[in-house]
């Protein structure tokens, strides 16, 4: 055996060490003699540096990050702050969480469900993977939220499809174009100030229907007659 020990390499010692102490347990060779043998197989598993063979490093999942930080930072206070659903249910989540639950409920609006990946979800969000996971996990907890998984055998598993079950939150969607519902904010000012000091303001359609016009005339007439 110790013959064999000094050719062999790698699985042929694994095969010998356990040889070894099926001998040693069978009494066909002494305790000495067992360490002797089981020290001359570790020597030949140890690299000509004389270091132990360390197994290679499991490949890590590189960290997702935002681009700039402040910009995602606003962006998942701006999304939860729209009112992704009624205040007695967002209560029982943090701001990351609703952000994420946010772009959950528009993928269920517009498709029925959302089958974006958590890394979509915490990206559009501007949270993180574990805040995205923790807000589905949850949600589904409270049953507010279905999760279907999609597995295929031998083959790599589809997204998993995400449903809002909550007849409240469901409500509080449905009514999001007419009140009181999730609401998108307006970044476009449609007001328009007359001067004069009249402190009137007016929309863009009156404008494109010529009251504006109208009105201004109106006003340059009053003017004449008082002079």
């Amino acid at each position: 055996m110790a013959e064999a020990i000094g050719r062999a390499h790698g699985v042929a010692l694994d095969a010998l060490s356990r040889a070894l102490w099926m001998a040693h347990a069978a009494g066909e060779m002494t305790d000495g003699e067992a360490t002797t043998l089981a020290e001359a197989i570790a020597a030949r598993r140890k690299p000509a540096g004389g270091q132990g063979t360390q197994p290679a490093p499991l490949p890590r999942k590189p960290v997702q990050r935002p681009p700039v930080r402040s910009v995602a930072v606003e962006r998942r206070r701006r999304l939860a702050a729209s009112g992704p659903m009624p205040p007695a249910l967002a209560a029982r989540f943090t701001t990351g969480e609703l952000a994420a639950l946010r772009i959950i409920a528009d993928e269920h609006q517009a498709r029925g469900s959302c089958a974006l990946c958590i890394d979509a979800i915490a990206a559009r969000a501007g949270v993180s993977r574990t805040t995205a996971q923790n807000a589905i996990r949850q949600a589904v907890r409270l049953g507010m939220m279905e999760r279907q998984e999609r597995r295929r055998p031998g083959m790599s598993s589809l997204t998993n499809l995400l449903r809002i079950v909550d007849r409240e939150w469901l409500a509080w969607l449905s009514r999001g174009s007419k009140g009181g519902g999730l609401k998108k904010p307006s970044t476009t000012d449609t007001k328009v100030s007359l001067g004069g000091g009249q402190g009137k303001a007016v929309t863009a359609s009156a404008v494109k229907s010529g009251w504006l016009q109208r009105d201004s005339a109106s006003t340059s007439r009053r003017r004449h007659s008082k002079n």
